[in-house]
């Protein structure tokens, strides 16, 4: 178990932190693509700036 010297003011350790860093930012990534090809889509379909 960790020392409670080794914690940051979120109760993780840097290993936890790091860990729980790469997955959140492997969902944004994932949300990111989703949101670009819905938007791309959504933009052929019917497009917001027609000239």
């Amino acid at each position: 178990m960790a020392d409670k010297s080794d914690l940051s003011f979120t109760g993780l350790t840097d290993e936890q932190a790091q860990e729980l860093h790469s997955v959140y930012m492997s969902g944004l990534t994932v949300f990111t693509l989703i949101a670009v090809v819905a938007h791309v889509l959504t933009y052929i379909k019917l497009p917001w700036f027609a000239f």
